[in-house]
């Protein structure tokens, strides 16, 4: 197969685990033989090859700025402002002719076998995108790995009904639709949103083997509760400083970044580190009981918490989104959203365990970890994009 994608970002440039996610894919499916071509935003106009995937970044003066600043690898400047994001949030939701032709002309150029968006493509023109291929006859198909189609984020949900209105009747021009999680697919398709042959739930990967569950990595373990990932009050972070507040001889990392890290007080129990490569945050996960994500919005996956569990580390998460989904609803680990008594309980539950029952109940989590293995994340896609060529 010759498969097109569209994404804001692509390697090494990375928001988040969605950017992960695309490089999974892609190059597992490159490995299989496939001819993969992805084309994305960059700080200048450029070609490469990256693990037998052909990258094409151009560069769209503003727009690459903007989500260059969002990278965690690009200390570049935010250049929009809220009227900025509003103005070219437009192109995403109506027809424009510009976008059309740009985009039906590159589509006859590569002449692929599909087209898929990996990420929103926002402020770039998505429903021209989809039309464009769906006019030439092309199987298209999406990846919500966001609540970008659901939500517009502005003048506080007001226009969210209008958007998800817009965005669905925009889905007609796709041929399947996956999500990272049961919850994120369901989410969609309620509003309309849906690929008119399928829909599918693939899901997010982690590609690493799993940490021994032996006496060396129970020796190695700490008093120490850990998070990483945006430090924003969308994640629960107050929630989590105040449960651990209320604990003794427990320290908290903080990994990560977010304009709220001034406001977190540095203390002898609340530790704050910069984002870093995966490898490394690996080493302080081993160390840690456990690894929470007490988001107070509704997370699309969670693949933190799957990290975690490869590292021999328990995983805590809250209620929102596709959270108890990962955690196989287990209620021992999962707490209500902004609850920071039920989060102390679950941590003091951790803390308190046995060697040999803490190994026991990493094992039990790491069943539901072995849905998300590399492997099985390529299989999937492979057939996604399979299944839309019959």
């Amino acid at each position: 197969m010759k498969i097109l994608i569209f994404a804001e970002l692509y390697y090494p440039d990375i928001m988040g685990g969605g950017e992960f996610s695309t490089k999974q894919m892609t190059e597992g499916l490159a490995e299989r033989g496939h001819d993969l071509i992805v084309y994305c935003l960059g700080k200048k106009n450029c070609r490469e090859e990256i693990q037998g995937v052909r990258v094409k970044r151009k560069y769209i003066r503003g727009t690459s700025e903007h989500f260059l600043s969002l990278a965690k690898n690009n200390p570049i400047p935010a250049p929009f402002t809220q009227l900025d994001k509003i103005r070219r949030k437009w192109g995403d939701l109506y027809p424009n002719k510009r976008w059309y032709r740009y985009y039906r002309a590159i589509i006859e150029k590569e002449g692929p076998d599909l087209v898929h968006t990996a990420s929103p493509m926002s402020y770039l023109g998505r429903v021209n995108l989809w039309k464009a291929a769906y006019d030439l006859h092309i199987p298209v198909s999406h990846v919500c790995r966001g609540p970008n189609l659901l939500q517009l984020n502005f003048l506080g949900g007001r226009l969210d009904s209008y958007n998800r209105h817009l965005n669905a009747g925009a889905s007609a021009y796709l041929t399947a639709l996956a999500a990272p999680s049961r919850y994120m697919l369901d989410s969609h398709n309620r509003a309309g949103i849906r690929g008119k042959a399928f829909n599918e739930v693939i899901y997010n990967a982690v590609d690493f083997d799993l940490v021994p569950l032996g006496e060396e990595l129970m020796e190695e373990k700490e008093n120490l509760i850990l998070y990483a990932g945006e430090l924003s009050e969308k994640k629960g972070i107050s929630t989590l400083i105040k449960a651990v507040d209320g604990l003794q001889d427990v320290r908290l990392l903080l990994i990560g970044r977010g304009r709220p890290e001034s406001r977190i007080e540095r203390t002898g129990k609340v530790e704050l580190l910069d984002w870093m490569e995966r490898e490394e945050l690996y080493t302080y996960m081993k160390k840690a009981k456990a690894v929470v994500l007490p988001s107070k919005w509704n997370e699309p996956f969670g693949r933190i918490l799957i990290e975690a569990m490869g590292q021999g580390t328990l995983a805590i998460g809250s209620d929102r989104g596709a959270i108890p989904e990962v955690l196989d609803f287990n209620r021992d680990y999962i707490f209500k959203s902004g609850d920071a008594a039920g989060l102390r309980n679950r941590l003091q539950r951790v803390l308190r365990m046995s060697s040999s029952r803490y190994r026991e109940e990493v094992q039990k989590q790491r069943r539901t970890a072995s849905y998300y293995r590399d492997a099985t994340y390529i299989d999937h896609w492979q057939s996604f994009f399979l299944q839309q060529l019959r």
